[in-house]
């Protein structure tokens, strides 16, 4: 009998045990849950990294060949080097910008260079005659202006927030260029933006 009673008190602690692992698993998933939660809103708004892959997403077509149609320029134009102008307002600036990258691209059509401008907002639908007037006015020939019906921009690709303007360059290797801008930019700081197309032409 003696020995019985030990043998029951152990038993009983390890069923006790067993019991409270129980309990407290739930804690620990919904902690676990938590944090992933909380990694993958913060992964949201890291901007998309040198390197990378950019991500296919949809625009919708202003002044482009596709005008009024919804589709990717990103597949479009696959492994060419591609600039993308993000801008959540078109200004002197972004208007200056967008000719100069334009002009870049005719100078490059040997080496495939493309580009198209995407302008970020919720509600796009107002900046489209704007659009297509800078089109006619600034002579843009080989750069689609193009919307983006959402304030975060694409997924995946974490454009700041604070930034009115943000440029993007890849090729088949990936992301060469990341680069917030002011919203008022100087010829000079234009030029500088122009002149890192050389970072994807092979």
């Amino acid at each position: 009998m003696r020995t019985l009673i030990p043998m029951f008190a152990v038993s009983l602690c390890a069923a006790v045990a067993i019991g409270c692992n129980k309990f407290e698993t739930p804690e620990l998933t919904n902690h676990a849950s938590n944090t992933l939660a909380s990694d993958a809103r913060s992964n949201q708004i890291v901007s998309l990294q040198l390197g990378q892959q950019p991500g296919a997403f949809q625009v919708e077509d202003v002044t482009g060949p596709a005008a009024g149609e919804f589709l990717c320029y990103r597949c479009k134009y696959s492994g060419k080097p591609t600039i993308v102008i993000f801008a959540r307002q078109v200004n002197d600036s972004v208007t200056s910008l967008v000719q100069q990258i334009d002009r870049t691209v005719s100078e490059n059509a040997d080496k495939k260079l493309s580009a198209f401008m995407v302008v970020v907002g919720e509600d796009t639908e107002q900046v489209k005659p704007t659009l297509q007037r800078v089109q006619v006015a600034q002579h843009i020939e080989n750069t689609p202006l193009t919307v983006f019906n959402e304030k975060e921009g694409p997924a995946g690709y974490g454009l700041n927030p604070n930034t009115q303007i943000q440029v993007m360059m890849w090729n088949d290797d990936g992301l060469k260029v990341n680069k917030p801008l002011a919203p008022h930019l100087s010829k000079e700081e234009i030029s500088e933006v122009v002149s890192q197309t050389s970072e994807i032409l092979n």
